[in-house]
């Protein structure tokens, strides 16, 4: 393991020039070549007869659940596999609905997916508290600790990194806080997973939930949820999969027929998942773990530096996201003197990037230089 691995793996992966510069993980990461290669490969054998084997199915799912739990340091056991957040985030909500009524605090800010879900819940009794951002339009988490003393507190859900802002949370004090109080502490880790690390364990999350196709550069339709294994007897899974059943495979037996879950994170997939974004998913996941979780992170904070000290040049521009690097991850979020303006400049020269909240958002991953950084903000410097 080399310093320059990061380069390596890049070239490796993504041996064909750019006609742009694409920086815009936060929307889609692009897919890692061995991992569209595998996902193709799948596909294509699928299409010829002798060439593709029912066996392997249940493989690339287990490559797929034993990736994901190195990323997050769980147990392979504990990760279910799913289509996008949005199911994770369902999944806790319907583990939080058979527990007695109460109240679920969200951010101002956080992304829809990780709040509509939590209100279906008014109509049993429960009641969405969102917690204001402080003045600066981030996540008021002193606040938020402060209303986690409330008795009547049933979980508490957070992005891991905020879609617009780029705002890290402080994953430890809040998980601590909760698991303290025995409150659900569900995680949207979408837009953190493969530019920063998470820890689920040290972290106390209960529940993990992700899509594939941002920072972790997957296929589209491929993501998971991490569910703590003392929770996963705590509730039977909201819609019922043959194959989420013991035994399952054991066609022309009477037992296809009863309730017997599997004893493992299992028992939450739906059947039949879309197996090559999944193998995509697989190998994506496992070239973000060649490189390193930790250089990815430092590899993107070096990317971020021309475009902040540029930042820092001209008063008349708004930084959005954190400076500290601690609370900081892939986006860095600034509003510019015309914010349309610059975006259309950026679009001409052939940056891909995102507009979100009235701010310019950039999203470098490991495949990004701080050459193209210093491109960027030589496209900025002419629209202020």
């Amino acid at each position: 393991m080399t310093d320059d691995i990061v380069a390596r793996v890049g070239q490796r992966e993504y041996p064909e020039k750019s006609d742009g510069i694409f920086m815009n993980a936060a929307s889609w990461g692009l897919v890692p070549r061995s991992a569209a290669e595998e996902a193709a490969s799948l596909t294509l054998r699928k299409g010829r007869i002798g060439a593709f084997r029912e066996e392997e199915l249940g493989g690339i799912q287990r490559r797929c659940r034993a990736a994901i739990a190195l990323l997050l340091g769980v147990d392979a056991s504990e990760i279910a596999l799913a289509p996008n957040t949005s199911f994770g985030v369902n999944l806790a909500v319907a583990l939080v609905s058979r527990g007695p009524k109460g109240r679920i605090l969200v951010s101002q800010g956080e992304f829809p997916a990780n709040v509509l879900p939590w209100m279906t819940l008014e109509s049993k009794g429960f009641t969405v508290d969102i917690v204001p951002t402080g003045k600066d339009g981030l996540p008021d988490e002193p606040e938020i600790l402060r209303r986690l003393d409330g008795e009547d507190v049933r979980a508490f859900a957070v992005s891991a990194v905020q879609y617009a802002s780029g705002h890290k949370a402080d994953l430890s004090t809040l998980g601590r806080a909760c698991r303290e109080r025995g409150v659900l502490f569900c995680i949207d880790a979408i837009q953190a997973l493969g530019a920063t690390a998470l820890d689920a364990r040290a972290v106390h999350a209960d529940v993990v939930a992700a899509g594939g196709q941002k920072w972790l550069c997957a296929p589209w339709g491929s993501g998971f949820v991490h569910v703590r294994k003392e929770l996963q007897t705590h509730f039977d899974p909201p819609m019922v999969s043959w194959l989420s059943l013991e035994g399952a495979m054991r066609l022309g037996h009477g037992e296809r027929y009863a309730l017997n879950w599997h004893d493992d994170a299992r028992k939450f997939e739906l059947a039949t998942l879309g197996l090559q974004d999944y193998l995509g998913l697989a190998r994506s996941v496992e070239v973000l773990l060649e490189v390193g979780v930790e250089r990815i992170r430092k590899h993107i904070q070096t990317i971020h530096e021309p475009l902040l000290d540029w930042i820092d040049a001209h008063p008349e521009v708004k930084l959005v996201t954190p400076r500290d690097p601690v609370r900081r991850a892939g986006i860095v979020s600034f509003a510019t003197p015309s914010t349309e303006r610059s975006a259309n400049a950026l679009a001409q020269a052939g940056v891909v990037c995102s507009v979100r909240a009235g701010a310019l958002r950039l999203s470098p991953h490991f495949y990004n230089t701080p050459d193209e950084m210093a491109e960027v903000v030589s496209v900025l410097e002419r629209t202020v």
